[in-house]
């Protein structure tokens, strides 16, 4: 009967994520049984750089960044992970050791999917394999995005992009963004230092283009920030 209970939970849960929403219910049951919930405390590593993939995660409820590890010690943030997301399907697909690690930003819970369990799926479902195919191709687009701000612009053209891509629609110039992590973590992801993102956000308060209230950037003036990037 716990088993019985168990799976049934575990189906439940991936029927709220929204890659399997569409995936017929007994599908989802029979994946379920392969299923492993795990429950990573914050700063817990779940993968290392050079582990062997042996399936891909969903996130549940928390969050996980995906980081690249230096030398000196430091990490860069490339993806900071959501609830309802997925991540490491691509790895899984190409057999390639992981290039990266990921670690809990807080207590997180985690589906691990074995790679058995969704290649079967998969064989049966094509709707599946092209929404883990939109899926994936979504975050490349973004990945390499970022990495042209990054690499192109100066600090604040950065931050000024990071803002104007969180505005609810277009023309909107007044609108709040919730920083998705810590203010450390958002500037490894734009590829500047915890002290330079402070200085930038400081900037740009003094210049009047928005107002910072914690984890929450107010902006005052969208045409402003995208003067700046010009």
């Amino acid at each position: 009967m716990m088993m019985a209970k168990r799976s049934n939970d575990l189906a439940e849960a991936l029927r709220r994520v929204p890659l399997f929403s569409k995936v017929e219910p007994d599908d989802v049951v029979a994946m379920a049984e392969h299923v492993r919930e795990l429950h990573v405390e914050r700063g817990e590593i779940l993968f290392q750089k050079g582990d062997q993939p042996h399936g891909f995660y969903i996130l549940l409820e928390g969050r996980i960044t995906l980081a690249f590890p230096s030398e000196q010690g430091t990490e860069r943030i490339l993806e900071v992970i959501k609830p309802g997301e997925s991540f490491g399907e691509a790895l899984m697909f190409l057999g390639q050791p992981y290039p990266i690690f990921s670690q809990a930003g807080v207590d997180s819970r985690v589906l691990d999917i074995p790679e058995e369990a969704i290649t079967n799926l998969l064989d049966k479902d094509c709707r599946l394999a092209k929404r883990m195919l939109a899926g994936i191709s979504i975050r490349l687009h973004e990945l390499i995005s970022n990495l042209e701000a990054c690499s192109m612009r100066s600090s604040a053209q950065r931050v000024a992009c990071m803002l104007q891509h969180a505005a609810p629609s277009a023309g909107t110039q007044e609108y709040d963004v919730q920083l998705p992590a810590a203010k450390h973590i958002v500037a490894s992801q734009l590829n500047l230092t915890p002290e330079t993102f402070s200085r930038v956000l400081h900037v740009l308060t003094e210049s009047g283009l928005i107002e910072v209230s914690g984890r929450v950037i107010k902006v005052l003036n969208a045409e402003g920030l995208r003067k700046l990037q010009l």
